[in-house]
């Protein structure tokens, strides 16, 4: 099974924009009882599918929301995606209290919206992991460095959910995501992919899709806007991966 899984940064009130800041694809597989997370950067210059040009791949989830956005993904990684979750950042932060707060490791210090970040293990709320995932300009690596704070919490995340035993729990993750973002999953699926997959998500292997920067000419992208480029070989290692989680050759 493959989960989409996105962060929309925008205000929902506002109904504007409602680009994915974050993009991560979660591949489940029972018999390797294993869970890949994989990072996909928010600016990598690939084809919009159903848009017949190419731009950062967030912009398909304004463009076409999330059926547009799993198209583009599936092209991209030559992969199914069979279902999605989107939530803004209200959801994150009410999913972390849902679980009652995440441990991190921080690798370094730093403050974020007034809040300071000691280096090591600290136990964070829903609020503090949402400033914590949202960091990038402290950070020596930037985006990527974020993008690995969002598989942390969200590994995190994943982990808390399984240790959850109550329906009144599951039901308040539900609601978390309900009130603040969509998904295709009903209530019913999310139980049986909890209990169902719960071998394979207990061991989650973590990877990031790594581009190089550059900035668009008018031919490749809009003029003095940057964008990473994802090299052919590192499209075709992370494919690799996630055709054997999966169990589909490639095309």
């Amino acid at each position: 099974m493959s989960i989409l899984i996105l962060g929309i940064a925008n205000d929902a009130k506002r109904k504007t924009d409602f680009r994915a800041n974050t993009i991560m694809v979660a591949t489940l597989n029972n018999q390797t009882k294993k869970t890949t997370l994989v990072s996909i950067p928010r600016d990598s210059f690939v084809e919009i599918v159903g848009a017949d040009y190419q731009d950062k791949i967030n912009h398909a989830h304004s463009i076409g929301g999330p059926e547009m956005i799993m198209d583009t993904v599936e092209k991209f990684l030559d992969i199914p995606i069979h279902h999605y979750v989107s939530v803004n950042m209200d959801g994150l932060q009410t999913l972390v209290d849902a679980v009652g707060g995440v441990t991190v490791d921080n690798d370094f210090a730093f403050s974020a919206e007034g809040i300071d970040y000691p280096k090591g293990k600290q136990h964070l709320n829903g609020w503090e992991a949402l400033q914590y995932s949202r960091m990038r300009y402290e950070d020596p690596t930037g985006d990527y460095g974020r993008q690995g704070r969002q598989r942390e919490v969200m590994e995190l995340l994943i982990a808390k959910m399984l240790s959850t035993k109550s329906l009144f729990s599951y039901q308040k993750i539900l609601d978390g995501i309900g009130e603040n973002g969509k998904t295709d999953l009903t209530f019913d699926q999310m139980q049986k992919i909890m209990t169902g997959y719960h071998s394979c998500l207990t061991k989650i292997d973590s990877q990031q899709v790594q581009g190089e920067g550059f900035t668009g000419d008018g031919i490749t992208g809009q003029d003095g806007i940057s964008y990473q480029r994802i090299p052919q070989e590192e499209v075709d290692r992370v494919e690799t991966i996630l055709h054997k989680q999966l169990n589909v050759a490639k095309n």
